[in-house]
């Protein structure tokens, strides 16, 4: 289920930025995907839920989980659920550490800081992609 226009352009922003950290995208959940020029499978859910994006590498962290959040669902309880959940996931046999990404609009970054805090996240095991407020799409009246 693809969601919002803002929540699509976060994702492809998520996904940009694991590209760029020298993953290759294997799974992606957005109408955008085409922009990546590949068609993509879902990817499969991490514990109880399923991320945005996933990207693998050779180097270690091996795996990579990007997940969007718009304003209106930052502080929703399934949002602590999923982080607390990609942060503290291990995949696999080997127990691989992942990297996690979370693209939230850019004025949510303090309010994102505050909800990791107060359900015992370590901020440092996030990463933060901050897309620019004039980058979405603009709020509906």
């Amino acid at each position: 289920m693809t969601g919002s226009e803002e929540h699509e352009l976060i994702v492809a922003m998520v996904a940009r930025y694991v590209r760029k950290q020298g993953y290759e995208i294997v799974a992606l959940e957005s109408s955008l995907a085409w922009l990546f020029g590949v068609s993509f499978r879902l990817p499969p859910s991490i514990v109880k839920h399923r991320p945005d994006v996933l990207g693998v590498r050779q180097e270690s962290p091996h795996i990579c989980i990007g997940e969007a959040k718009t304003r209106n669902d930052l502080g929703s309880l399934r949002t602590k659920h999923q982080i607390q959940d990609f942060v503290n996931s291990l995949i696999g046999l080997a127990r691989v550490p992942c990297d996690v990404v979370i693209g939230i609009p850019s004025d949510c970054k303090a309010r994102l800081e505050k909800i990791v805090l107060s359900i015992g996240v370590d901020p440092q095991r996030l990463k933060v992609v901050a897309v620019p407020r004039p980058l979405l799409p603009a709020k509906k009246v």
